[in-house]
């Protein structure tokens, strides 16, 4: 195939967009309609892998065209055609702006909330697969189009699973799917529809990490699905909100029945996520907090884990409207501090070896809560040692 061929009489191929194990994929105009449409092209040279990927594309053309909804690509038109001897089978689509997920997350690790919004997306479009019957099955950042508005639009439905045997391609001893971003029972061949939400929270584990809850080989991979835990989100991106490391928690658990019931429940908590700390008051970090210590020499030298109090204040009710100074110094409630306690909090904090006195060491968000979703601040404790 080159650019300028014109396929089975009507599809003129302009521009190579991707390749893949199936074959190619091609902006092409269709004259017909006078459309730029994506043409998925695949060569069949009549061996059985190949009749396999040709009833894959059937079944894409069979499942996706029967769903119409924004976040689901539009498939116009399917057919096989003789060109310069070989058969080919191709898939018409509609031309999607943007960029695979996978090429985005390669370049950088995306904001939360177009994380968050992306997400909500490809929830969105699995919700009305699941309500029509169909599970995906191959959930991945490369089969989710991003467009720079954010937007997402779930592709390749060609494994997808349903009710319906007549296009069910499953080979009995083949792995379907994509081992990095499969859930436990799926590697032995069970799919439901809580399949795709483990799928799902691989994905938005990668969005928000930058990295993939489990890599390694295949078999290694599998292992790591089966019976370890990925390490907790917020240890790599701190800013994320607890919510979200909920939720990523809920989708990647091992046992189907502790995920989310649905992928609307899905949708509906990331929308919740989305407006409460994203929404149209932006997040702000929470203010540092200053402390001091008393350690004795041995702990400053060999380092210690102590009880640390850390109170807040807030102006004293009773004086902070006074204007006459006298009379605020005099107050009985502060006791002419102008402020009165508002909470105390005790953490248990390590103290590293090798202090010396009046060093300042800082501690990560212990400081003041952040607001509308924003990190805490950092506590500075400064030590005093003792002679």
């Amino acid at each position: 195939m080159q650019a300028g061929t014109v396929l089975d009489g009507r599809y003129r191929l302009i521009e190579q967009l991707g390749t893949g194990g199936f074959g190619q994929v091609w902006k092409a105009h269709d004259p017909k309609v006078d459309r730029l449409v994506a043409v998925k092209v695949l060569t069949g040279d009549g061996n059985a892998d190949s009749d396999r990927q040709v009833a894959r594309f059937a079944r894409e053309a069979a499942v996706a065209g029967g769903l119409s909804h924004p976040h689901i690509v539009t498939v116009h038109d399917f057919g096989s055609a003789l060109h310069n001897g070989p058969l080919y089978a191709y898939l018409v689509m509609q031309l999607l702006p943007g960029k695979p997920l996978s090429a985005v997350l390669e370049d950088r690790r995306l904001p939360l909330p177009k994380t968050l919004y992306t997400a909500a997306c490809v929830a969105d479009a699995l919700d009305a697969a699941h309500e029509a019957g169909l599970t995906h099955r191959d959930v991945k950042p490369s089969n989710i189009i991003v467009r720079s508005s954010g937007k997402a639009t779930v592709v390749d439905f060609g494994i997808t699973k349903g009710s319906d045997k007549r296009h069910d391609i499953t080979t009995t001893g083949v792995l379907i799917g994509t081992p990095a971003y499969m859930a436990p029972e799926a590697l032995s061949g069970t799919f439901d529809h809580h399949s795709d939400l483990y799928s799902l929270g691989c994905v938005l584990y990668e969005m928000v990490a930058g990295q993939r809850p489990f890599t390694g080989t295949s078999w290694h991979l599998i292992n790591q699905h089966l019976n370890e835990q990925p390490a907790p989100l917020r240890t790599l991106r701190p800013d994320a909100p607890g919510e979200l490391e909920r939720l990523v928690s809920r989708l990647l658990a091992k046992d189907p029945a502790q995920r989310p019931d649905s992928a609307d429940e899905v949708y509906g908590l990331l929308e919740e996520i989305h407006d409460r700390h994203f929404g149209d008051t932006p997040p702000s970090r929470g203010p540092n907090i200053a402390s001091e210590v008393v350690l004795s020499q041995a702990e400053a030298a060999d380092g210690a884990i102590i009880p640390l109090r850390i109170t807040a204040h807030k102006a004293c009710p009773a004086c902070a409207t006074r204007e006459d100074e006298k009379a605020a110094r005099a107050c009985t409630t502060c006791e002419g501090e102008g402020q009165v306690i508002r909470e105390q909090r005790t953490y248990r904090v390590r103290i590293p070896a090798g202090l010396k006195d009046r060093q300042q060491i800082r501690i990560r968000e212990l400081g003041g809560p952040g607001k509308h979703g924003g990190a805490p601040g950092d506590l500075y404790v400064t030590v005093h040692v003792q002679d």
